[in-house]
């Protein structure tokens, strides 16, 4: 009897998350007088109880939720791609990319769409339809450093490396001081074994707080297949040792491209 106890309890404070959001949504809207009734939600407050339903692990009402936001407010794309994410965060990418592809075909020119649906096909390993999103994303608007950067990241992940970095080196003329492009054209580098190119490129961020703390860490993790282990422990910490160092190094010389070798000093 005790050892059950734990488990309705949690289910229990998962039920009154969803029903407390369920019944705030409801008052505020004034359409209804039960916890259970969700006909007078309005998109917002069916993406508040899918975002409660979700954390409490209800994810059939959480789904069923996001699709029925979506649906509400068809030609709202900021909200599209709020339940898009929702739905890709509770592991639905199918229905994801399905919504999305639904809502390109009334707004087929759409760019935030675009990239969105884009996003979705990157995290599913898909680079190549990614690209074919993106290319469209850019025609639409020409220029749009998100989308390139976006690109610059599915070229990566198809191996295109040389493309990519032309494209990171490209926004970086327009913003040269961008932590986020100079970070995934040092990833970019470092794929490829140029870990000294790499280096250089974050160098330059090495003692500013105002950095993304992934930055920091690949500067750390590049410091150390270059053998400088002494950059490394300050940016990755103490416990990097002599053997955490060798061992990146040989991990990331495996990965790179025949015929390519970490450069060391």
């Amino acid at each position: 009897m005790s050892s059950a106890m734990p488990h309705t309890t949690q289910r229990s404070n998962r039920v009154l998350a969803v029903l407390s959001v369920v019944l705030c949504c409801v008052l505020a809207a004034c359409t209804a007088t039960t916890p259970g009734t969700m006909a007078g939600l309005d998109a917002e407050q069916r993406l508040q109880v899918a975002d409660a339903a979700a954390a409490s692990g209800d994810h059939a009402l959480a789904l069923s939720m996001f699709q029925a936001a979506a649906d509400s407010a068809p030609n709202d794309t900021a909200l599209q791609l709020r339940c898009a994410t929702g739905l890709a965060r509770n592991g639905k990418t199918g229905a994801a990319r399905d919504l999305l592809i639904a809502r390109l075909k009334a707004h087929p020119n759409d760019s935030d769409l675009l990239r969105g649906l884009a996003a979705i096909y990157v995290v599913t390993g898909q680079p190549s339809p990614a690209i074919n999103e993106l290319n469209q994303a850019l025609a639409a608007r020409p220029g749009d450093s998100d989308a390139m950067l976006d690109k610059a990241v599915a070229l990566d992940l198809q191996g295109r490396h040389a493309d990519a970095q032309h494209l990171y080196r490209q926004m970086l003329v327009r913003e040269p001081n961008d932590p986020a492009i100079s970070n995934d054209l040092a990833v970019s580098l470092m794929i490829e074994g140029r870990t000294q190119e790499a280096q250089a490129v974050l160098a330059p961020f090495a003692d500013s707080d105002d950095v993304p703390p992934r930055l920091r860490i690949n500067l750390g993790l590049i410091y150390a297949a270059n053998g400088n282990a002494e950059a490394a422990r300050r940016l990755l910490g103490d416990r990097l040792g002599e053997a955490d160092v060798q061992t990146l190094t040989r991990s990331i010389a495996s990965a790179a491209p025949s015929g390519q070798t970490v450069q060391t000093p």
